[in-house]
């Protein structure tokens, strides 16, 4: 008993020790927008606080009948911050036909939004619509561009049990048509009558120009048999069918005169980041540039590429571009993503040139370009390169010059000497520096188990999706747990393992990594070299250097 009055107690001074939320929000809505006459909505009006007093709401009733309200409270106490919520909903029945405009409400300073409703007479009974079902089909556009994305929207319309229901797929030669997203469920009213509806909407490419067809949607199903007058798990269905409209679309060829990859879009976009941020930079060390293209009512698979050019001084080391795409309101919005590493090999000032890229704007029907400024680089010498006027003196010069600085003599039996045991110790250094980055020992452990922890699936799956960049951090991965140690490139892992045939694999991807305008490159080859490999515990093998470093 006493514990229950110590829980009690406490409860009540966690809800009085939380501060009163102020009002800052009041929202109204009606769930039916028209509205038959005679039939009723819900208004609803919602507070995020805990409200002691109630609206006035007789300034409905010359235009509704007004039941209710019913008043709901709830609060909600999350990470210690409590939040409250207060609700009033009302049931309204017009007393007449028309437009009328539900005024803001107005709490503690805080108003909602007015609401304008339409009223519409009901058919009379004699008169109704007997119509159940029936389907539309309409096009956003019915003129278009050559690879110009559309949308075509199937509407199916039915009163009463629609139990099941099978829609034809529209096909046409020269047209590419996918759905797009989900099938949307509502209500709307048609002729005075309420319906229904399952909205199905179709993304719609022409591939060649021209005159298309596109043929009616025709609907199969099964509604519930209302003549039967039984509505349980039992009554009997009947079938049906409906077949929508056709339609019409012209496809207009791409303009001659266009520059370039032929884009057309509702809107386009170019954006940059860099990695460091700034455009401070040092000679001979990367710095990664991300460029993203974004455009709207466009296919992934249809972004160009982006027109750029190098100039002297600058190293650019691209990745293979990644594209996506997503439903954004009920439209596509597709990215790709161009992924380099910079590399400037003098220093000083350089500039990255503008990127213009060439679009045609579908809404204006008039030629655009989305451009990136141009990029001025301030590059620092690097650690071990002097300013750019420096001569350049050899190891070997400089050690005659000193020679010669100390003797009056040319060359001396001393220098010889001299020589000779420089030429010792940068042999010593070389061997025990080559020797310090041999292979390391392969721990039979490491051996067998290391496949299996790596989980080749992944390999194979980035390989078969021709991902370049996926399968480089893979076998880099697996390289450090088979071998111990990460290698710094993969013409490093290659002479690790030793066998020509992966070896030759592992340059293909460096290629297609690293060297701009080669060819698609296909992962397949890659899979099987690395599954037919077969490493077995060895000597150490001098290392390679790294081919890109920090990379």
């Amino acid at each position: 008993m006493v514990r229950h009055a110590v829980f009690a107690l406490g409860l009540t001074l966690l809800f009085v020790s939380q501060p009163l939320l102020a009002l800052t929000q009041l929202k109204a809505s009606l769930d039916k927008n028209p509205m038959l006459l005679g039939e009723t909505a819900v208004l609803e009006l919602v507070a995020d606080g805990d409200v002691s007093r109630q609206p006035d709401f007789s300034v409905l009733e010359p235009y509704f009948e007004v039941q209710g309200p019913s008043i709901g409270q709830q609060m909600q106490v999350f990470n210690g911050q409590a939040s409250r919520t207060t609700s009033w909903r009302l049931l309204l029945k017009a007393r007449d036909t028309g437009r009328f405009v539900i005024p803001a409400f107005t709490l503690e300073g805080v108003s909602s939004s007015p609401i304008e409703v339409e009223v519409q007479k009901a058919p009379e009974r004699s008169s109704q619509n007997k119509e159940l079902l029936f389907v539309e089909s309409s096009l956003e556009q019915e003129k278009l561009y050559v690879q110009q994305l559309s949308y075509l929207t199937v509407k199916i319309y039915f009163k009463g049990d629609l139990q099941r229901g099978s829609l034809n797929e529209p096909k046409v030669a020269g047209l590419s048509i996918e759905q797009q997203g989900k099938d949307q469920e509502g209500t709307e009213l048609v002729n005075g009558e309420r319906y229904r509806t399952f909205t199905r909407r179709y993304r719609l490419i022409p591939e060649q120009s021209g005159e298309f067809t596109i043929p009616p949607a025709i609907l199969s199903g099964e509604m519930l048999d209302r003549s039967s007058g039984r509505y349980d798990y039992f009554a009997q269905t009947q079938s049906v069918t409906a077949t929508s409209n056709s339609l019409t679309l012209r496809v207009e060829p791409q303009p001659v005169d266009f520059p370039g990859d032929w884009l057309v879009a509702g809107l386009v976009e170019l954006t940059e980041e860099w990695s460091p941020a700034g455009t401070s930079v040092r000679q001979g060390e990367p710095v990664t540039r991300t460029i993203t293209l974004t455009a709207l009512d466009v296919a992934a698979n249809q972004l160009p590429d982006l027109p750029q050019t190098t100039p002297d001084g600058v190293k650019l080391y691209r990745e293979q571009p990644q594209s996506k795409q997503a439903e954004r309101n009920g439209r596509l919005v597709a990215q790709k993503v161009f992924s380099m590493a910079v590399v400037a090999s003098k220093s000083g000032e350089l500039t990255l040139p503008e990127i213009r890229l060439p679009w045609w704007n579908a809404k204006t029907n008039q030629l655009e370009y989305a451009e990136l400024p141009a990029v001025t680089l301030q590059v620092a010498a690097g650690e071990n390169t002097g300013a750019d006027t420096a001569p350049t003196v050899s190891t070997s010069q400089a050690v005659t010059a000193a020679a010669t600085a100390t003797s009056p003599w040319a060359w001396t039996h001393s220098s010889s000497a001299l020589l000779l045991l420089w030429l010792s110790t940068v042999a010593l250094w070389v061997w025990q520096a080559l020797k310090a980055r041999a292979v390391p020992q392969v721990s039979k452990t490491v051996t067998e188990s290391a496949k299996a922890r790596m989980n080749p699936k992944k390999l194979q799956q980035a390989a078969h999706a021709n991902d370049a960049a996926l399968c480089r951090s893979w076998l880099l991965d697996w390289a450090e747990q088979y071998f111990g140690e990460r290698p710094q490139s993969l013409s490093q892992l290659g002479h690790w393992c030793g066998q020509d045939e992966f070896r030759q694999q592992l340059e293909g991807l460096n290629k297609a990594l690293y060297q701009p305008g080669s060819a698609p490159w296909q992962g397949k080859a890659l899979w099987q070299s690395w599954s037919r490999l077969e490493l077995q515990k060895q000597s150490s093998h001098a290392r390679l250097a790294p081919l890109y470093p920090n990379m």
